[in-house]
């Protein structure tokens, strides 16, 4: 990938991931990953930081981050961004030198007004999190304190929909919603068919051994059923493999979503996978080189990018971005991931053919020991046997 670096020596990754103010949020999600999570009280001059636009700061780390990295999509997220002042003017300015921008967004601040300006710039898409569609289902994400915030994400999700955005769901499966996915599948197909796109996947990191679903065949009933649902799935194949690692509780699968973007801080910090904020590598703001120098050389790249996971972190990590390892290990088609919501622009899908050339010689042996492993999971999914 280095080598491949092209115009004035930019890396050609897919995805710009930057988290801004990554502490800040109103809600108290029990699973949170973030150190000293959502607690303001915790963050200095949280409330000045809240209420002063800093849209300049954030548009400086872009370019430094795009002076040796070009990146057809930007993710964004927080903490909650909609949360900061500026924010949606700050997706309106960087809509412009992206083609596609997701937004990742516990949904509280989606108002009419916010969305139909998201709408209006017709490559801007959202990702909720949201763990099902009853409170219930949600006992992890919304304490007793702040249920009534629930109605208002529902709004939110409803609101967004009928402009037309296109929307990511993310569930976290934990031990309160894991048996109520096939329920979830069935409120999204009733109302948003074609505009929302249901991505669970179980929580990870320490917290799992708290609060994980147990191991079992959980997600049977969604592969079985896929067909009826597909319409507010993800791939088959996406589904198939969240299914095996609720069975099992273990991954298998390797990870290739550090050779394709790097978790970029609002502030300049760099790490290197946008799912496990390990120390970071270095600052943009010191280091202008910092990605050049150090992508795929940095220790931290011997951690994560293993045939089978090594890195303890990565042995019950899985989430959304596994769209992408399944589509490097030939599980998911091209005409399958452009079916998608944030890998569909021509860029991106261009992008991904030439990563998918790029890693070939890494993924030609595991491409076909997970395809030889899928069609076992296949079986002990709907049999439900112990095969894997």
């Amino acid at each position: 990938m280095t080598a491949m670096a092209t115009d004035g020596d930019r890396l050609p990754f897919l995805v710009n991931d930057m988290v801004i103010e990554e502490q800040l949020c109103q809600m108290r999600c029990s699973y949170c990953l973030t150190e000293e999570y959502n607690l303001l009280m915790n963050v200095p001059d949280a409330r000045l930081r809240l209420t002063t636009d800093r849209r300049q700061d954030w548009h400086e780390i872009l370019d430094l981050y795009h002076e040796h990295v070009d990146a057809p999509i930007l993710r964004l997220s927080g903490g909650e961004f909609f949360w900061l002042k500026g924010s949606t003017e700050f997706v309106e300015e960087a809509s412009r030198r992206y083609e596609t921008v997701q937004v990742i967004t516990n949904g509280v601040f989606l108002n009419e007004r916010r969305v139909e300006a998201l709408a209006a710039l017709g490559n801007v898409q959202l990702n909720i999190s949201l763990d099902g569609h009853t409170l219930e289902l949600n006992k992890h994400r919304l304490p007793p304190k702040q249920a009534k915030l629930h109605d208002v994400i529902m709004r939110g999700l409803d609101t967004a929909a009928k402009a037309g955005i296109k929307i990511d769901i993310q569930s976290v499966l934990t031990d309160a919603n894991y048996d109520g996915q096939l329920e979830f599948a069935e409120f999204l197909r009733e109302r948003y068919a074609g505009l929302a796109t249901l991505y669970f996947f179980p929580v990870r990191g320490e917290t799992f051994d708290r609060m994980g679903p147990p191991a079992g065949d959980h997600l049977v009933p969604l592969v079985e059923r896929y067909d009826e649902f597909s319409s507010v799935l993800p791939p088959r194949a996406y589904v198939e493999h969240m299914a095996e690692q609720l069975r099992t509780n273990v991954r298998t699968m390797g990870c290739f979503v550090t050779a394709t973007m790097a978790q970029l801080f609002g502030q300049g910090d760099v790490s290197a996978c946008p799912h496990a904020w390990v120390k970071p590598m270095g600052n943009l703001a010191e280091n202008r080189t910092l990605l050049l120098d150090q992508y795929g050389s940095h220790q931290h790249y011997d951690l994560f990018m293993h045939e089978r996971p090594r890195f303890a972190f990565c042995k019950t990590c899985a989430t959304p971005s596994d769209v992408l390892n399944l589509y490097f290990l030939d599980r998911i088609t091209e005409e399958e991931i452009a079916g998608t919501h944030l890998y569909s622009g021509e860029r991106s899908l261009a992008r991904l053919r030439q990563l998918k050339a790029a890693f070939r010689p890494m993924t030609a042996g595991a491409a076909g020991a997970a395809g030889a492993a899928a069609g076992d999971q296949t079986v002990s999914v709907s049999s439900g046997t112990e095969t894997a």
